[in-house]
């Protein structure tokens, strides 16, 4: 009878979880009344999810507050997933998708004090030092505007703390989770586009045709055997001062790759995307040099001074990681898509197995760039030249036959000024023109 009376207890369970789509949890969910109705996609999705089937109900990831939900005060975060999904969230905290990503400003790692944390401290800091090898300020993300911020930059950048940003938001299909076009979502693009550069390379090719145990995607070298550290194995943007970390990276990603290649060619592939990404390095640092040499010699225009302020460093030259783009020179305009586009290009597709990308739209353009930057440099310097020329020309003194004796004392009375800062470098060129102008000159 007992025997009969615990099948009953067990069929009714399925039953109503399985036939029904009503669980336990389900029933005496809260949620549930107005959402079957307001969201019935968001209510399908989570039933046919792996935490409908283990009763894991509205509630346990949003809380029971209802009104605190509606304010979104109620935030489902990375930890929250963690609190059940430990060993991945640890895995996830571990990986430059946590590591400083969050745009905006502050430090964003948020972990517990554990082993773990102590040994992921070399992501940000060098040795014994609080001092980070990468600010996690954001100038570019807080120059633009709320809405920008919120669909041209959050929506990928909050990998650092939302799980749904690969999983979906109810849904648990891995198989979503693990496709390419997933990672495609925020990775692509001018400034890494490391799944264009997939996509069209033999790899992609071989994914397309005979699926992962031939081909592999994303998750194959960089989430391998589910792990979700997917910064194992990169070793390029490691800092120098851990030749220790780059090895072991890099002995990883060789093990990896040995799935399909040899060791050998495998560690000669990635042996010379670094010869590449170096050789990369030194056209950048080239320009760099030029862009600062113009900007101390006043052949920026717009220069700082005269456009809107930086939001951390207020009318200063930045060229570094905080480097707007906007109302910038010709000059730093080039060196940006030098720095953030083409330098990606050639780097990201060589480690890619992509040679288009490597050479036409990554090394190729960046040496037109540069050479555009040296063209524009010299045009720079010498119209400064026959600006100074003309300048010391007006500016002599006149003979007693030469009638422009007026325009030349108010030129050397508009250039006082300049040089005492009582008006800018426009304001003179402008007066000048004007001067000249009425003089027919």
């Amino acid at each position: 009878m007992l025997r009969l009376y615990v099948s009953l207890m067990v069929f009714c369970s399925l039953y109503l979880s399985g036939v029904c789509g009503i669980s336990f949890a389900s029933a005496e969910d809260v949620c549930l009344g107005c959402h079957e109705k307001k969201t019935p996609g968001i209510v399908n999705h989570w039933k046919e999810s792996a935490h409908f089937k283990k009763q894991v109900g509205c509630a346990d990831c949003h809380g029971s507050d209802i009104e605190a939900g509606h304010k979104r005060e109620a935030v489902v975060d990375a930890a929250k997933c963690g609190t059940c999904h430990k060993k991945t969230f640890d895995e996830h905290s571990l990986s430059r998708h946590s590591k400083g990503l969050r745009t905006g400003q502050g430090c964003t790692r948020n972990m517990a004090a554990t082993d773990e944390q102590k040994k992921s401290c070399s992501f940000c800091h060098a040795p014994g030092s609080t001092k980070p090898f990468d600010e996690t300020e954001c100038a570019m993300f807080l120059a633009q505007s709320k809405d920008m911020q919120a669909h041209g930059c959050s929506s990928c950048h909050r990998v650092e703390d939302r799980c749904d940003t690969c999983h979906t938001k109810h849904g648990t299909d891995l198989s979503l989770a693990r496709m390419p076009g997933t990672c495609g979502t925020c990775h692509m693009g001018p400034d890494h586009a490391q799944y264009e550069m997939w996509d069209a390379s033999s790899h992609g090719v071989i994914f397309r045709a005979r699926g992962e145990k031939d081909g592999p995607s994303c998750v194959t070298c960089h989430m391998n055997r589910g792990s979700h550290n997917v910064s194992r194995g990169i070793a390029t943007g490691l800092p120098e001062a851990l030749p220790e970390m780059k090895k072991q990276e890099r002995d990883y990603m060789v093990s990896i790759c040995s799935g399909c290649h040899t060791s050998g060619f495998s560690a000669r592939n990635l042996a010379g995307a670094d010869n590449i990404e170096q050789q990369s390095r030194k056209i950048v640092e080239e320009a760099r040099v030029l862009v600062e040499e113009l900007y101390r010699e006043d052949l920026l225009f717009p220069p700082p001074s005269e456009r809107p302020s930086h939001p951390l460093f207020g009318k200063k030259f930045v060229i570094g990681p905080h480097m707007l783009y906007e109302n910038l020179s010709l000059s730093e305009s080039l060196f940006f898509r030098m720095k953030q586009f083409y330098y990606m290009n050639t780097v990201k597709g060589a480690f890619h197995q992509n040679p288009d990308y490597t050479h036409w739209y990554g090394n190729a353009p960046l040496k037109l760039a540069l050479s555009e930057l040296k063209s524009e440099a010299a045009s720079l310097r010498r119209a400064r030249n026959l600006k100074d020329r003309l300048d010391n020309l007006l500016l002599a003194p006149e003979s007693p036959r030469d009638d422009t004796g007026d325009v030349r004392k108010a030129l050397r009375e508009l250039r006082e000024r300049m040089l005492r800062g009582a008006i800018s470098g426009k304001e003179y060129d402008d007066l000048k023109k004007k001067a000249l102008d009425e003089k027919g000159l």
